[in-house]
């Protein structure tokens, strides 16, 4: 606990000590909640991004009718999309007769394997802070919302409502993920995103019907999953887990008042690795990912991404693939959770800290032999099948074991190369 005192008033007020996220971000200076109105989805609603993007956002349809149902924002009716019934559906009242609450731990336990039963990956909790929710105000998810003319909720009011959050992930499949820039790859995302949101309504139902209250739509994912010890951050600004790599769905905490244990931080070596790999920034389309080192944004030193690049593309490209993925394929974390993969991630989280540059290296060249420097494979899943092309002009390409990638390649530094060329030449 952390004592801070107004200078004009003289009051003294207790104040939680700001919070430890782990290795891979590091707060460094004056770290604020964000602000959730300029997130890019909100400013996309109100046009800010300009017309293609805000056109795509609400008027495409996908020209996949499985993709249509998947998401009700490429759906030629929003009421086929599973989505759109469940974001309808009225929140259920909390349980007056709470069900009696034993040891946290115990109740912790309790939670986490309820979460998995229903669909969660991986489950994690974290002591709730002011800095991890939303600012300038949100009613919390719960129907406590006073009506229109009321002033809204604070972080800081929120947070001791709801002193504990908990964070699930949904890992999507691996085969289907290998199919980046590709509609297989696109079902794969947006049902285990439908699939995530499903499990997050039924455990925050369960709670309430165990006497405690929920509220949802008002906690930032990443730093919440970070402390609650699901992942470390990449490079290209993804959630990096120790089974699933970043084949991963992140969706709104749910935070409640039921007594619970908080989970830590881990380490399995992402910073290490990813000071030496680069293979998303190699391969990003948008050279949205950086080669360069850590920034500081927002008081965090991190990895910075150029979000507005990578989101821009997406109207270019929606008659062929709605996701672009490429990032998460590559990524040697990425990989199915087979026995080498498991000795390579636990080389790297048991090497001490000072030593793990020697780990990471030889670790990076056996990915890009067994694996390649980008993931090309052919993959087949009902009747999609990305080793298939067929281009505008009627050419049809197809290939035994690979996959086709239309309309972009992969950047491999392709600016940072021309211009080594044209230094050269002049």
């Amino acid at each position: 606990m952390v004592i801070e005192k107004d200078i004009q008033t003289g009051h003294q007020e207790a104040t939680e000590p700001l919070p430890y996220l782990g290795r891979s971000v590091r707060i460094v200076g004056d770290w604020r909640s964000v602000d959730a109105t300029q997130t890019p989805h909100e400013k996309n609603k109100r046009g800010e991004l300009g017309k293609p993007l805000h056109n795509w956002y609400f008027n495409r349809t996908s020209p996949d009718p499985l993709g249509r149902i998947a998401t009700a924002s490429t759906s030629a009716d929003r009421r086929n999309a599973f989505e759109t019934v469940l974001a309808r559906a009225p929140r259920g009242a909390v349980n007056p007769e709470r069900a009696p609450a034993p040891d946290p731990a115990v109740l912790t336990a309790h939670i986490k394997r309820v979460a998995k039963y229903l669909g969660a990956s991986d489950v994690g909790i974290m002591r709730v802070q002011p800095q991890f929710l939303y600012s300038g105000g949100r009613y919390p998810d719960d129907g406590t919302a006073a009506g229109p003319s009321a002033p809204p909720a604070t972080a800081e009011s929120t947070a001791k409502r709801y002193p504990y959050a908990i964070a699930l992930i949904y890992a999507w499949d691996y085969d289907m993920g290998r199919a980046h820039r590709h509609r297989i790859g696109d079902v794969a995302y947006h049902f285990g995103a439908e699939h995530l949101r499903t499990t997050y309504a039924n455990l925050a139902s369960y709670i309430r019907e165990m006497g405690y209250s929920t509220a949802a739509r008002v906690a930032t994912s990443m730093p919440v999953a970070l402390a609650a010890g699901l992942g470390e951050i990449g490079r290209h600004g993804m959630l990096i887990t120790e089974h699933f790599g970043a084949r991963v769905h992140l969706g709104d905490p749910i935070l409640t008042d039921m007594p619970l244990l908080p989970d830590r931080p881990i380490d399995i070596g992402v910073t290490d690795f990813c000071q030496v790999c680069k293979k998303c920034a190699n391969t990003c389309p948008t050279n949205s990912i950086t080669t360069g080192g850590k920034q500081v944004v927002n008081g965090v030193e991190k990895f910075k991404i150029n979000w507005e690049t990578c989101y821009r593309l997406r109207p270019h490209v929606m008659d062929y693939w709605d996701i672009c993925l490429t990032c998460v394929t590559v990524c040697p974390y990425t990989k199915p959770d087979v026995w080498w993969r498991t000795v390579a991630v636990k080389a790297i989280k048991w090497t001490p800290i000072p030593l793990r540059g020697l780990v990471t290296r030889p670790l990076k060249w056996i990915d890009d032999v067994f694996w390649g420097k980008l993931g090309r494979k052919r993959v087949r899943f009902m009747s999609y099948d990305s080793g298939r092309l067929k281009l505008p002009d009627g050419t049809e390409l197809s290939s035994e074991d690979q996959g086709h990638y239309y309309p972009l390649k992969e950047n491999s530094r392709r600016f940072d190369i021309l211009k080594t060329k044209l230094k050269a030449k002049g």
